[in-house]
């Protein structure tokens, strides 16, 4: 009979809830997926498990075919419930987890090519914006996403959450500085466009976004820095007719990438 791991003592066990630490994380270049659908869209995109992690829950309802499951050559370990409660960060668990070597994509692997959109957040710190973001811009078509140092870690568990496996489909560039992201985007010709309240913004719907494109999103309560706007090719305001005076980030992401998206039809 397999051995099924019941206690938290367990060196697995330690090992897994040691990487819901950032600084862990980033020492052994790993991360723990929780959920049926993370794991999914990373094996869709060809990211497999060093080992996957399954309750005996799980394991019960895998067998009795109520759960359909990609199986593959992957260890696969057995925990007992609780353990996998005690691993995972959810307050649901669903009874399967998997540990992944994070995926890395620097600056220069990004290839711009003349359709290219990318997507920039500086200093976006809310992990389910940067998260929802990660999906808009893989819903609307981008070819890459970019992270300015003081973003939100892209592998907390809540960020991944967000991105509902989007994180897995297209580059997502990590902790560029910015005057690297601003060499990057002048050297490749690239049109910054940055949503702002300047009197010389255009409106939206009246823009033209050629490509290539990087729309810049800025954080939550300083929004875009001012190196960034200098270097700016198209300010950009959303007309709104009630009495909010601004948008969630995440949403004026989607209203502006839908634009782009629609510019390109």
């Amino acid at each position: 009979m397999e051995d099924v791991i019941t206690s938290r003592q367990n060196n697995l066990v330690k090992s897994i809830r040691g990487l819901h630490d950032k600084r862990t994380r980033e020492k052994e270049r790993r991360v723990f997926l929780e959920g049926v659908k993370l794991i999914k869209e990373a094996l869709v995109s060809g990211v497999l498990p060093e080992k996957l992690i399954i309750s005996e829950d799980f394991k019960n309802r895998l067998l009795a075919g109520e759960i359909i499951f990609p199986s593959g050559s992957w260890p696969v370990i057995t925990v007992s419930d609780s353990v996998m409660e005690y691993m995972c960060e959810t307050e649901t668990p669903q009874g399967v987890g998997a540990v992944i070597k994070i995926p890395e994509t620097l600056l220069r692997d990004v290839k711009v090519v003349p359709e290219s959109l990318i997507v920039v957040l500086e200093g976006v710190q809310d992990p389910g914006n940067v998260g929802t973001i990660v999906r808009t811009a893989d819903a609307f078509g981008a070819h890459a996403v970019i992270l300015t140092s003081g973003c939100a870690d892209l592998y907390n568990a809540k960020t991944l959450r967000s991105t509902m496996g989007s994180v897995f489909h297209i580059p997502v560039v990590r902790d560029v500085d910015i005057s690297g992201l601003t060499a990057f985007l002048i050297d490749n010709g690239i049109l910054t466009a940055v949503t702002s309240l300047d009197k010389t913004s255009r409106s939206l719907p009246e823009a033209d976004l050629p490509r290539p494109l990087a729309v810049v999103l800025g954080s939550e309560t300083k929004g875009v820095s001012p190196g960034i706007c200098r270097i700016a090719g198209a300010k950009l305001k959303i007309p709104m007719e009630g009495l909010a005076q601004s948008l969630n980030v995440a949403v004026a992401a989607g209203i502006v990438l839908y634009e782009a998206f629609r510019q390109k039809l």
